[in-house]
């Protein structure tokens, strides 16, 4: 367990009230993963750790301490990514994952450098291109966690996956063959899933598929855990 930090790279994931003047505060950071720290009289207004409240940007965070819970002694933003008011969804979409995916203190710089870039996309009113980052970090993220997807072969085989064949996702198994008995309803063709592996989402049916593919995937790992972003959007 480290013990203190000095200026390290940190997105806030979740805050909330600790007493009457500070706050709990959830931090992703590169290189020591996901950790928890006491912001001590951050919702006092001219608190200098108060800004830690500022939602959707990169700070450098200093902690203290000797126990799994840190005392926050410096943050400064770095970074404002100021998403558009239809990608902030994405922001609490991302962070909801990490929360529930990832265990404390385990530390995942690939998957922090994806959220960044993915970050970086949240300005642009090109949807497009939110949804090829937002795919390419669940990608990412199942890879980095031990459950990546096998979006070559065949699922428990060294059957290669064919471009005209339409296939079936099995979460627990990969890709199987689609019989022709089997409803056409929730089939993959081999050419939007070969694009998945190479991250190639010119066309819509793959980026469509790809979604489809990583939601399945990702409610399968998730097992009970909901995702309370999804609960919002559904009651809108």
């Amino acid at each position: 367990m480290y013990k203190n930090l000095a200026l390290e790279p940190s997105i806030v994931l979740h805050t909330r009230p600790f007493k009457e003047t500070s706050l709990l505060v959830d931090l992703f950071t590169r290189n020591h993963g996901r950790i928890s720290v006491i912001a001590k009289g951050a919702q006092r207004p001219k608190s200098k750790i108060g800004i830690i409240k500022t939602p959707s940007c990169l700070f450098f965070i200093s902690c203290i301490g000797r126990g799994e819970l840190k005392t926050l002694t410096h943050c400064e933003i770095k970074e404002y990514f100021f998403p558009i008011a239809e990608a902030f969804n994405s922001v609490v979409y991302l962070n909801e994952l990490l929360i529930k995916l990832l265990e404390k203190e385990d530390p995942h710089p690939e998957i922090f450098d994806h959220y960044l870039i993915v970050c970086g996309s949240l300005k642009s009113n090109k949807k497009e291109k939110l949804e090829k980052n937002l795919r390419s970090f669940e990608l990412t993220l199942l890879k980095e966690i031990g459950y990546g997807l096998n979006l070559n072969f065949e699922g428990n085989s060294d059957i290669e996956i064919k471009e005209d064949t339409s296939y079936k996702f099995v979460p627990s198994v990969g890709f199987l063959p689609q019989t022709k008995s089997e409803s056409n309803k929730n089939n993959f063709s081999g050419r939007d899933i070969l694009n998945l592996s190479t991250g190639n989402f010119s066309s819509p049916d793959t980026l469509l598929a790809s979604k489809q593919i990583m939601r399945q995937a990702i409610d399968f790992h998730l097992g009970n855990k909901t995702l309370k972003i999804r609960e919002y959007l559904s009651q809108g």
